[in-house]
């Protein structure tokens, strides 16, 4: 299928969609319950790599997701949504990082993104159907303005367990267990070879489990003394690969004068079996939180990500970013990403990226 043909592809699934949403918008105005919310999103990235990597450049990276997701009843709700990723593709085709520094690359697609149901039982939660793993496991959420895709999730899970994630979401089971207002506990198994979009998946709808690619098992505790401190511990192990591995991370807020606050995370990961996969993984930062407002709109955010395989050098990304909420739907965050090392152990000098992305949330 030709570039424009998908371009088309896309502005009419957009189109389809933002009818929809507009429809759903008015039944939620006229239903005080919500039975059915509607998902709208767009991100857009202006990216420059100024040297370095593979090549210096200009590229541009889209991401957008349409959706429904319905309440029929108190305690359980369904989600429907899909996604179109497009664009340069400047992490493969300007950078060459394996971490891929924008979070938002994965070629030119439009998938099935989500189809899963929740259900609360009284201290338990059952997810079950087409899903992000990384949605459940390994989160940070002071590290959730940095665009660096190793912020958004361990590499050590991510890489040698397999899991399926955005955009090859897959079929799951996860469970999770609220004991009390201070330790949850959650465990999940899910499809370990999912198929990519460029190898016959081409819209994330050819889901078939197959105990010879294997099922990824992940389990997670979550600790909360007090409402600034977390701690998570988790680990995983893939029954196709015999990979297994574990990870653990920190976050800590400090409260500063009036709505200003420091988020600082530290994040690890060790892998003592990972065939073709991240060995290990560090990352660490803070966000200083209502830098310039008194309300809370901005925030400087900055972090250090670095893996680490057998046989090569480290790969290391030091981001700083700012975020600015220009109102209840639209924001803008500039970015910028010192790269050491990218494509690892092809000794490709170090890379300067810098880049804008735009955002709307309905």
């Amino acid at each position: 299928m030709t570039t424009i043909i998908r371009h088309r592809i896309a502005t009419l699934t957009c189109t389809v969609a933002l009818a929809a949403t507009i429809g759903c918008a008015d039944l939620q105005a006229q239903d005080s319950t919500k039975t059915i919310v509607p998902i709208l999103n767009y991100t857009a990235d202006l990216v420059a790599n100024t040297c370095g990597g593979i090549k210096a450049g200009v590229a541009y990276q889209g991401y957008a997701e349409a959706g429904l997701e319905i309440n029929p009843w108190k305690n359980g709700k369904f989600n429907f949504t899909i996604a179109s990723t497009h664009g340069g593709e400047p992490s493969t085709n300007l950078v060459g990082d394996w971490q891929v520094f924008d979070n938002l690359e994965a070629g030119n697609h439009i998938f099935a993104l989500n189809a899963w149901y929740s259900h609360d039982i009284g201290k338990f939660n059952i997810l079950v159907g087409l899903q992000d793993a990384n949605d459940s496991y390994s989160t940070c959420d002071a590290s959730g303005n940095l665009i660096n895709t190793s912020f958004g999730g361990n590499q050590v899970l991510l890489s040698g367990g397999y899991v399926p994630t955005m955009p090859c979401n897959g079929l799951g089971l996860n469970i999770t267990w609220r004991a009390s207002d201070t330790f949850s506990w959650q465990a999940g198994i899910f499809d370990g070879g999912v198929i990519d979009l460029d190898d016959g998946n081409r819209f994330n709808l050819k889901h078939k489990l197959s105990r010879s690619k294997g099922y990824a098992i992940i389990t997670e505790g979550q600790f909360t003394p007090t409402d600034a401190l977390v701690l998570k511990a988790g680990a995983y192990y893939h029954t196709g690969l015999e990979n297994n591995g574990y990870y653990a991370s920190l976050e800590n807020l400090f409260p500063l004068q009036g709505e200003r606050s420091i988020n600082t995370f530290i994040t690890g990961g060790y892998a003592p079996c990972a065939n073709d996969a991240v060995r290990a993984s560090i990352t660490c930062g803070a966000t200083l939180n209502s830098l310039f407002s008194k309300s809370g709109a901005d925030a400087l955010s900055a972090g250090l990500s670095t893996i680490h395989f057998d046989h090569f050098k480290w790969e290391t990304a030091v981001e700083l970013n700012y975020r600015y909420q220009l109102n209840d739907h639209f924001y803008a965050s500039p970015d910028v990403q010192w790269i050491l090392n990218p494509m690892v152990g092809e000794n490709a000098k170090n890379a300067l990226v810098a880049m804008l992305r735009i955002g709307f949330e309905l």
